[in-house]
């Protein structure tokens, strides 16, 4: 793997450890479990890569499923924010 591959290797990785971390704050639901799969099978996915590298088609695809994740977090964070407010 490239020196650029090895980074956005460890980019995609962290991106995908903030979502756990930001999931496992929310009570648990269908949803969360739900992202908590989906993540868990993008960073498998990612691992490979280490011995499969991805095409860039493949790694748009999975960068672009990372930023999804992300805002699929940022709205239950959200709505568990807004149930919680007094």
């Amino acid at each position: 793997m490239t020196a650029a591959g090895s980074k956005r290797l460890t980019l995609a990785k962290n991106a995908l450890d903030v979502v756990l971390r930001r999931l496992s704050a929310l009570p648990h639901s269908p949803e969360v479990e739900d992202l908590r799969r989906r993540t868990g099978d993008c960073l498998r996915l990612v691992d490979g890569w280490t011995l499969n590298p991805p095409t860039p088609e493949q790694r748009e695809a999975v960068m672009q499923l990372v930023l999804n994740l992300h805002i699929a977090t940022a709205k239950l964070e959200r709505r568990a924010a807004s149930r919680s407010a007094p």
